[in-house]
């Protein structure tokens, strides 16, 4: 489960600071949300493991 972790902040890592990049991602029906924001991410990211998942519900506020 660490390596879940690590793909995740992996990816959250480029939405900070002030050079901060977008991400384009896919929400549940088919839209597309261009977003820099961490919480977003989290919120949209569909893993199958399910500890891992709510892992990162508890970690999205902090965010």
């Amino acid at each position: 489960m660490i390596d879940v972790y690590q793909a995740v902040a992996d990816i959250i890592r480029t939405t900070l600071g002030p050079r901060s990049k977008l991400k384009m991602l896919l929400d549940a029906s088919g839209g597309i949300v261009v977003t820099n924001d961490g919480n977003a991410i989290l919120r949209e990211i569909d893993l199958a493991h399910p500890d891992a998942k709510a892992g990162l519900i508890a970690l999205a506020p902090l965010l």
